[in-house]
């Protein structure tokens, strides 16, 4: 990958981060939400992140072979 786009994505994936993390934040600091929707937020925010890093582990190791 070239430096300019390492850049691009490092800048792009903080941002999207904080947005994210704010976002999450305000959503746990509401108290009218159902124990129940946040713990299936919780959930799916967490296989996902599974799947991901799954899936980029092993595109990691189909480009090492």
């Amino acid at each position: 990958m070239k430096p300019l786009n390492i850049l691009g994505l490092i800048i792009f994936s903080a941002g999207a981060l904080a947005l994210i993390g704010f976002g999450l934040y305000e959503f746990f600091e509401d108290t009218t939400v159902p124990l129940i929707i946040r713990w299936g937020i919780i959930c799916l925010i967490l296989g996902t992140i599974i799947m991901l890093i799954s899936l980029i582990i092993e595109r990691l190791k189909d480009k090492r072979d």
